[in-house]
């Protein structure tokens, strides 16, 4: 179940999924005060219309010196405003190494993490429906008595496919949960700073479980209910929580994306 993940977008988040997704896979929203946009860009790296420094020019000073934290902040805003969204996260990591405490810089390197998880997302959905479609018994698979069903008849042909397509699955499972894994750290972050903003819980909730982290997104969503018992989610939340609860105690698994 998804909920509704729009809260309080900032310019750069909707920079960044019209980059990607158009729309895209958006959490339920960050706050932030980092100012950008897309801005014309001529040739590769050159200076844009806002006036802010280039790709080449900021790697230009940080040839001079690898920990200028400016130089490393306007190094990811440059990338992202060329298009060059998941290349942004590099500096964007060290720049949050240098300061532990800029909220927005860190509102904004979830927002990456949470975007290229959209595009594991689907990765994993395309690897689902495939693998589905190969299960025996699918009611996809040709008539046994077609040339094509006497090949897949087949035992070894028929195996290699089928670990093929796992492997496909679960490489993609594996990325979409360590971008999420990365996304829930560096939010976990934030809540550290903002211990009382609701919306901070509602995203860190949502990715532990894009994670797998059952048990961190039920904490973070009993945390939203205590610092937010008249919000218009509340219901929602409860019973995500529930789901969640039932889910945990059932040997049926986990599901990705929150169900």
């Amino acid at each position: 179940m998804f909920f509704p993940r729009l809260r309080r977008q900032a310019k750069w988040a909707f920079v960044f999924l019209a980059l990607v997704f158009g729309v895209g896979f958006v959490a339920f929203g960050v706050g932030s005060d980092v100012q950008g946009g897309i801005a014309d860009v001529i040739g590769g790296g050159a200076s844009s219309d806002t006036g802010e420094p280039s790709v080449s020019e900021s790697r230009e000073k940080l040839e001079k010196n690898p920990k200028d934290a400016t130089a490393l902040r306007d190094l990811a805003r440059a990338l992202q405003n060329d298009g060059s969204v998941d290349e942004a996260i590099q500096p964007l990591q060290q720049y949050v190494a240098l300061r532990p405490r800029d909220r927005g810089a860190l509102e904004e390197l979830a927002a990456l993490y949470v975007g290229r998880a959209g595009g594991f997302r689907d990765e994993f959905s395309q690897a689902q429906q495939e693998a589905v479609s190969l299960a025996p018994g699918s009611g996809i698979e040709p008539p046994a008595t077609s040339p094509l069903g006497q090949a897949l008849a087949n035992q070894p042909v028929t195996e290699a496919v089928l670990v093929e397509s796992n492997a496909k699955l679960t490489d993609a499972l594996t990325k979409l949960r360590d971008a999420s894994n990365n996304a829930k750290t560096t939010y976990e972050k934030i809540a550290r700073l903002s211990p009382r903003d609701a919306d901070v819980q509602l995203n860190l909730a949502n990715s532990a479980q894009d994670a797998g982290d059952t048990q961190a997104a039920l904490r973070a969503y009993r945390r939203f209910l205590q610092l937010a018992p008249d919000d218009q989610l509340v219901p929602v939340v409860k019973q995500e929580i529930a789901r969640l609860q039932a889910q945990a105690t059932s040997p049926a698994g986990t599901t990705v994306g929150g169900g």
